[in-house]
C-alpha cells in the first residue's frame, strides 16, 4: 500500500517495534515489520488456529471410557442364553461398528440431554453394520 507523505514523497507502510527501558526510556531493541512478514504471521496464525479447530472437531466424538464400555457391555450382553464364542466375537463387532457410527453422529453433550435420540440412533447404525 503506498501512498503519499504529508512531505509529498511516496511512503511504505510498516510498523516499527522499540523496546525501551521505564526508567531511561532508552531504546534496547528496535525492529521493523514489512508486509510480507506481517501476511506470513497472519497466515500462521489462522494455520495454527485451523488446525486446532480441526483436532478438536475431530477427537470432540469421545465419550468418556466409562459409557463407551458400558455401551459396548450393555449391546454385547443382552442376550439371555450363552453365546458361542464366534458368535459373542461378531455381535461385539457389530456393537463396536455402531458405537463408531453412533458416536461421530450424535456428540457426547447430545447424547446426555437426549438418551432416546442415542439409543434409536445405535439400533439404527447396528442395523446397517450389519
Amino acid at each position: 500500500m503506498t501512498e503519499s507523505c504529508s512531505c509529498g514523497d511516496k511512503a511504505e507502510v510498516g510498523a516499527t517495534v522499540e523496546f525501551q527501558c521505564k526508567t531511561c526510556e532508552s531504546v534496547i531493541e528496535k525492529f521493523t515489520i514489512k508486509k510480507p512478514l506481517k501476511a506470513a504471521g497472519i497466515a500462521a496464525i489462522l494455520a495454527y488456529g485451523g488446525s486446532q479447530f480441526i483436532d478438536y472437531a475431530i477427537t470432540d466424538n469421545r465419550y468418556p471410557l466409562d459409557v463407551e464400555y458400558s455401551v459396548l457391555e450393555a449391546c454385547s450382553s443382552s442376550y439371555k442364553e450363552p453365546l458361542s464364542h464366534s458368535s459373542y466375537r461378531s455381535k461385539k463387532k457389530l456393537c463396536l461398528c455402531a458405537l463408531e457410527d453412533t458416536m461421530n453422529e450424535i456428540s457426547y453433550i447430545r447424547y446426555k440431554v437426549d438418551e432416546k435420540g442415542f439409543l434409536k440412533a445405535f439400533e439404527e447404525n447396528a442395523k446397517s453394520c450389519k
